[in-house]
């Protein structure tokens, strides 16, 4: 038997924050266009309501969740119901259009923020999760499911290498990118649509600095096309989006709302239309893991050796300067540029010094991945932002037909590259906490977890 139960709850943050994702951004939130939620979806599974595995499946429209607070969360519904903590997938939407606000850890009571944050509304953000997952699991129905993949080519590669041997942060349309929108539905016994995840590799940027106004960006419209269709064909359904491996991808199309609308309606149609054709399953396996990983962190030695050295001499260029306006712009841009360089990698620094996690005599950092199974449908949570290959990697295991890969889940360790691609450097590989190898290690634990789950459960 299956059980299934849904729940929604607004996030509300209030207008004049400043907003996440974009560090060229000016001036602070404006208004809402849409709506930032959470969404939970709890699944039971087994022969009687009283001896059931469960899983959560969360979607939240922010930027991302650090796993102080994805733990919090998961400790407090632990508490309150018999879902356990280690069944808890919890996945940031990444939205670049939410507000600004601790990722890492929520704040103490009474702690001094910045005008431009709201103290109140981060220390009720876990909160609201974990209420939305007990009303969830409060909800609990008899349900069927389907699970279907539809073709869906909004990302786009976003690293394109120069003559010169540069990898510029630039559209490549010849790059790798994963075209594949998967869609599980949950149903009730009358036929009617209870729930849906979509499950998509591509950042939610199709929304610009420019933009002042709070949204889902592109996933929002495939959540709402997705539920009216599910309206017109019966009672309403809750839906969730869970972003995939999108760390090297973004839109092929950018910069306004009706063009985010329009690749989230087609997303949701083809959703909608996959999910139609797909056989039910009444009965399904539940089972959940959570893996502890310990990754290498990326030495910064040399590269905040050479960032000062290269400000120390924009520096000195610049107060030397005989005179000329134009050679002065040039100048004072470079120096610029020298100054940005080295406080990313400083950041950096200060992440890994702040983080608890962090081992400093050994550089390594702790985390964690999360693989679950749902019958013939398997999920694997990754604590950030992997690059598509890896996730391809993960979709392509043998041991089940359909697997969702989810970043931002349950952490956010920031960009996971391949080693490929540290050879090449660039953007991501510049931002990236964790050294080469960390991504491959987690795809190797992932499919081995996956392994087990498919040999303990048949």
């Amino acid at each position: 038997m299956l059980l299934a139960g849904a729940a929604r709850t607004n996030l509300e943050p209030r207008l004049g924050l400043a907003m996440a994702g974009y560090g060229g951004r000016t001036g602070r939130a404006a208004g809402v266009h849409d709506d930032l939620a959470v969404q939970a979806l709890v699944l039971a599974g087994g022969q009687n309501k009283l001896a059931q595995n469960k899983l959560a499946i969360v979607g939240v429209d922010l930027l991302g969740i650090g796993a102080r607070i994805a733990d919090d969360v998961c400790a407090r519904v632990a508490a309150e119901c018999d879902i356990a903590a280690d069944a808890i997938i919890i996945g940031a939407t990444h939205t670049h259009s939410g507000p600004a606000f601790n990722i890492f850890a929520t704040p103490k009571p009474g702690t001094q923020v910045a005008p431009d944050r709201d103290l109140d509304w981060e220390l009720d953000l876990p909160h609201k999760i974990a209420a939305t997952i007990l009303a969830a699991n409060r909800n609990l129905e008899p349900a069927r499911i389907r699970v279907a993949g539809a073709r869906f080519a909004l990302g786009a590669n976003r690293r394109l290498l120069t003559p010169s041997g540069e990898m510029r942060l630039f559209p490549n349309y010849a790059g790798v990118a994963d075209p594949e929108v998967k869609a599980l539905g949950v149903y009730r016994d009358d036929g009617s649509a209870l729930a849906f995840v979509l499950n998509y590799a591509c950042h939610g940027v199709m929304l610009c600095e420019d933009n002042l106004q709070y949204s889902r960006d592109y996933p929002g419209f495939a959540q709402d096309e997705i539920e009216r269709l599910a309206r017109d064909h019966g009672r309403g359904a809750i839906s969730i989006f869970l972003n995939g491996a999108t760390g090297n991808i973004d839109p092929r199309r950018r910069g306004t709302f009706e063009a985010a609308r329009e690749a989230g309606t087609e997303m949701g149609r083809a959703c909608f239309e996959a999910l139609a054709c797909a056989p039910e399953m009444t009965e399904a396996e539940i089972a959940a893991q959570r893996i502890p990983l310990t990754l290498r962190l990326k030495d910064l030695t040399a590269a905040l050796a050479t960032a000062r050295a290269y400000v120390e001499q924009a520096a000195l260029s610049l107060t030397s300067h005989p005179g000329g306006e134009y050679r002065l712009a040039r100048l004072r841009a470079e120096h610029e540029r020298a100054q940005t360089a080295l406080s990313a990698i400083e950041n950096l620094e200060r992440i890994n010094l702040r983080d608890r996690r962090v081992n400093p005599e050994r550089g390594e950092l702790a985390t964690r991945i999360s693989v679950a199974r749902i019958g013939e449908i398997a999920i694997v949570g990754l604590p950030g932002e992997p690059f598509v290959e890896l996730g391809l990697a993960l979709k392509a295991n043998p041991d089940f037909p359909h697997t969702f890969v989810v970043g931002y889940c349950n952490d956010l360790i920031l960009y996971i590259p391949t080693c490929e691609a540290y050879a090449q450097g660039g953007y991501e590989v510049d931002m990236a906490r964790v050294a080469a190898g960390s991504g491959e290690q987690m795809v190797a634990a992932a499919l081995a977890h996956l392994r087990e789950l498919r040999a303990a459960t048949g």
